[in-house]
């Protein structure tokens, strides 16, 4: 298991360390001289999905067929993908957390950044854990594309829905949602404790996510052929 880690690992830092050197100067500066505070929620995207970008290079070196001679079973070699974007999530998590320092003080309150850290990391789990299984089935290639198109659709629809929705809906839309956020603001709940709260249920859906995706994974990858 330790050398699959250490294998998958030396992928990612051959092919990215100036990558990511170079973004992560790119992101502190943009971060820091224009306020652009989503760059800081994206790193976590992008530093997230440096693990799973082995999956096209096994592909092209064909060592899937290789690994299928060494004593390991395919639920560890389909482990070390996850095991890995997990860590480098986890990186991209502190390094957002350190450039959203950048900004002056004020322009974010810490439950706000802690939720909106939460929702990058939900973003990202769930875009891995559609794109592992979907590689192993059809190619990490296309399985990229369609979970980009599909997650590009998935925002895209609701806003699409909503420009269209007569203006009698939406403004009864409007006040539903008016009177849910009042109701919230006169719970129990703080606003920061609402926005942790929230959080902590991000990060249970990160496990589920994964937990399920892993276990489909190892089927699929246990019939395919090599």
């Amino acid at each position: 298991m330790r050398g699959l880690l250490y294998k998958d690992w030396s992928l990612v830092i051959n092919s990215y360390k100036y990558n990511f050197l170079l973004l992560l100067v790119f992101y502190a500066l943009l971060t820091a001289l224009l306020k652009m505070t989503f760059l800081a929620y994206a790193m976590v995207f992008v530093v997230g999905m440096y693990a799973a970008s082995t999956t096209s290079m096994d592909e092209n070196s064909h060592w899937d067929a290789y690994a299928r001679t060494l004593p390991v079973t395919p639920g560890q070699l389909v482990a070390v993908k996850y095991l890995l974007t997990l860590f480098f999530t986890a990186v991209g998590v502190i390094l957002s957390f350190v450039l959203l320092q950048l900004v002056p003080q004020g322009a974010s309150t810490l439950a706000e950044e802690v939720l909106g850290l939460s929702s990058a990391t939900l973003v990202t789990m769930l875009y891995f854990s559609l794109t592992i299984p979907l590689s192993y089935r059809f190619g990490a290639v296309r399985a990229r594309s369609w979970v980009t198109v599909a997650l590009l659709l998935a925002i895209a629809a609701p806003a699409a829905l909503l420009l269209a929705m007569p203006e009698q809906a939406r403004g009864w839309l409007e006040g539903a949602l008016g009177a849910l956020s009042a109701q919230v603001s006169a719970g129990s709940l703080t606003e920061a404790q609402f926005c942790f709260a929230a959080a902590a249920g991000m990060l249970v859906l990160c496990v589920v996510f994964l937990a399920i995706s892993w276990a489909v994974s190892v089927q699929i990858y246990r019939k395919k052929g090599f």
